[in-house]
């Protein structure tokens, strides 16, 4: 089972290589602790010279790191609702953090597998359908694969506008939503035309319930990405950045509406996009 952990840190690096991996730093002398939204299941590091020991008897949310000086290595957790987590590790001599807050959307993947839905017949070419191997890797990087391919057909060729905001010279759009099979696609773009580059912080879809010709604040249920394609770090003076959000299949009620909130880092602009 560790050998099959192992070989499956390696593939998923390849297989999210599109993706910002987070790196955490440990040393010999200090604990870094990480806690996840679900107890850890299995957990495997890449290289000899760090360690990362949980409770495998008694399960539980927490799991502790620590390396010696040395190359880099990597780390990949397993959780308990099959929630797939991967970091990059490194050594550092002095630590600034050693709590590490795991959320939800630092999952890149979950280990359960997907059925073969693949789209056929997109452009000019036919995608053959796959059968996935049960082998966990096999149906991991499929996943990815699939998002991916899906994600990049649409940046190129949707050219619709359901819904814009303006405000503090930045443009937030919602392009278009894309239902396929058990998620939905949400096509977003940002334009900042202001005279500041535009560090993100975040940017949320929810469920919300509330009146947006008021400034009462929504009653909001976040609605969490299982995967990213092309989201952007910062929005240049004068640049736009187009890029996906994909979430879990969802539907509205008849007094909800779907609420984008976009939030800038280390700064106070903040818009807010609702769509009917």
């Amino acid at each position: 089972m560790r050998y099959l952990l192992f070989l499956l840190s390696l593939v998923m690096t390849f297989a999210v290589k599109a993706q910002k991996i987070k790196t955490i730093y440990a040393n010999e002398n200090q604990v870094v602790a990480l806690f996840f939204p679900n107890t850890i299941r299995q957990a495997v590091v890449g290289s000899e010279s760090f360690t990362f020991s949980h409770n495998k008897d008694n399960p539980q949310h927490v799991g502790l790191l620590q390396g010696l000086s040395g190359k880099k290595s990597n780390l990949l957790v397993v959780t308990s609702n099959g929630s797939i987590y991967s970091y990059a590790l490194a050594y550092r001599k002095a630590l600034d953090t050693v709590n590490y807050f795991v959320n939800t959307q630092e999952s890149i993947g979950m280990e359960k597998p997907l059925r073969p839905s693949p789209f056929e017949n997109i452009g000019t070419r036919t995608v053959e359908k796959k059968v996935l191997s049960k082998n966990t890797i096999d149906t991991l990087i499929n996943r990815e694969e699939y998002f991916s391919r899906f994600s990049s057909y649409h940046m190129k060729r949707n050219q619709n506008s359901l819904k814009r905001k303006r405000k503090n010279g930045l443009v937030l759009r919602l392009k278009d939503l894309i239902y396929d099979r058990t998620e939905v696609y949400a096509l977003i773009e940002i334009k900042n035309k202001s005279g500041i580059d535009f560090e993100l912080d975040y940017l949320k879809l929810f469920k919300a319930n509330g009146n947006k010709r008021r400034k009462s604040s929504f009653q909001k249920k976040e609605i969490r990405p299982i995967y990213k394609h092309n989201l952007p770090e910062i929005i240049r003076v004068g640049g736009s950045q187009s890029f996906i959000l994909t979430v879990p299949k969802f539907t509205l009620g008849d007094k909800e509406k779907l609420l984008l909130e976009l939030k800038e880092y280390h700064g106070n602009r903040l818009l807010q996009l609702v769509h009917d």
